[in-house]
């Protein structure tokens, strides 16, 4: 029997496969972070004797969730893509080929990473931080822009905006760039839903610069020097009052559902800095995270409510997935006003696999009882419909601002 892999991101409880012979170890507490991004990434599942698909096709065709189709249709889809992987003459043709294999399991949470974002997308989970530029791309070719731009960090900082294309880094065409990492999107779910997510890979202190497009025919030189910064960082520095027509709305963005602390960072900031304001906007846009959490995240919302009354609005969009999209779907049962796009419908846990090659294999093996039959592949749709910017947005941001309209509304309702 195989052995375990690692089980993360949508699951409720996280543990660690230990190698054969040895006793599986629960992730502790106790533990610090460091230490805890260092068993996740000593991945328990191998398979590194092969060439990448035949690592990909073996470990799927032992773990893949859906038995039915483990057995009855993987097998002629691994026959189909072999001799395609086989001519492939580079590593990078050898994933394109592996993407493609994957767009045809239908599943989320199911791609293949490179070794450095499967551990860049761990230490954010437990908040360690490494080297970053504090922003993402997304998209391909032409249209590649600048997009999950960290608040507070280096390239907010610099003045990246939403929106601008990436013409050039470091001179290069950026799809020519030496730092441009593989892509960490789900394979099965269109690019229209789930577009291409990359990043930029950076050591301490490492510089870049970067031309862009801001509006068309409009460029913009920018350089960004990368710094220890983490997605939890930029949840903590999102915080903020906005006011409007005499009215306070307070305001959170978190990125991800870290293992650990986002409820703490709700509770305080309600607590806190955001005591006195009429009503509260919570940003779900971005990556999922640890479903751990989620029942934490839900009670400290529905606390509020109950002792306050204020409303409550949360923003969402394609990319809201994995336990933002569960907590997209308990905010809404419980009165929340969901404002911006229908959720990625990701709702499945993700195990992982070193395949080899400098690449992790994002699967999954196991489902998450209610949710994913309620949840997978079926977005929850919001209750304001309003599209997020892309291209050419020069930093605006119309869900946001369909978010602040909305929270504003409900006030003066609750006034009348």
């Amino acid at each position: 029997m195989p052995r375990q892999p690692i089980v993360l991101v949508a699951v409720l409880s996280l543990l660690l496969a230990a190698p054969a012979g040895a006793r599986a170890q629960t992730l502790r507490p106790g533990a610090t972070p460091e230490a805890q991004l260092d068993a996740l990434t000593r991945l328990s599942l191998r398979e590194t004797g092969g060439s990448l698909f035949e690592n990909v096709a073996k470990v799927l065709a032992a773990n893949y969730v859906d038995r039915d189709f483990r057995t009855k249709e993987l097998p002629a889809l691994i026959d189909q893509y072999r001799p395609k992987a086989a001519a492939a003459s580079s590593l990078n043709e050898q994933r394109q080929v592996v993407q493609e294999f994957l767009s045809h399991i239908p599943a989320s949470h199911l791609g293949l990473l490179s070794a450095e974002t499967y551990r860049t997308m761990m230490a954010d989970l437990l908040q360690v931080a490494y080297p970053s530029f504090g922003f993402q791309l997304i998209g391909t070719g032409a249209s590649v822009y600048a997009g999950t731009i960290l608040e507070g960090g280096p390239a907010a900082r610099a003045g990246l905006l939403t929106g601008d294309r990436i013409v050039t880094v470091d001179g290069a065409p950026v799809e020519e760039s030496p730092r441009l990492d593989w892509r960490s999107d789900d394979a099965y779910i269109s690019d229209e839903r789930d577009p291409s997510v990359r990043r930029l890979m950076a050591a301490a202190a490492d510089r870049i610069a970067l031309r862009v497009e801001r509006r068309p025919g409009e460029f913009v030189n920018i350089t960004i020097t990368a710094e220890d910064y983490t997605s939890f960082d930029a949840a903590e520095a999102s915080v903020r009052v906005i006011r409007s027509e005499g009215t306070s709305i307070g305001y959170i963005h978190f990125w991800y559902v870290h293992m650990d602390g986002v409820p703490d960072l709700i509770k305080r900031t309600l607590a806190g800095r955001l005591k006195n304001v009429d009503a509260l906007v919570i940003d779900l846009r971005g990556r999922g995270g640890s479903g751990s959490e989620v029942a934490s995240i839900v009670d400290a919302v529905a606390d509020y409510r109950k002792k306050t009354g204020r409303p409550v609005v949360a923003l969402t969009d394609r990319q809201s997935r994995s336990a933002k999209d569960i907590l997209a779907y308990e905010f809404k049962q419980r009165g929340v006003r969901l404002v911006g796009e229908a959720t990625a419908g990701a709702v499945i846990p993700a195990s992982f696999a070193d395949v080899g090659h400098d690449s992790v294999l994002m699967f999954p093996t196991m489902r998450l009882d209610r949710y994913t039959d309620l949840l997978e592949l079926k977005p929850t749709p919001p209750d304001v419909p309003v599209e997020r910017a892309g291209l050419f947005a020069a930093g605006v941001d119309p869900i946001f601002e369909a978010g602040v309209k909305e929270a504003l509304m409900l006030v003066k309702a609750k006034k009348k």
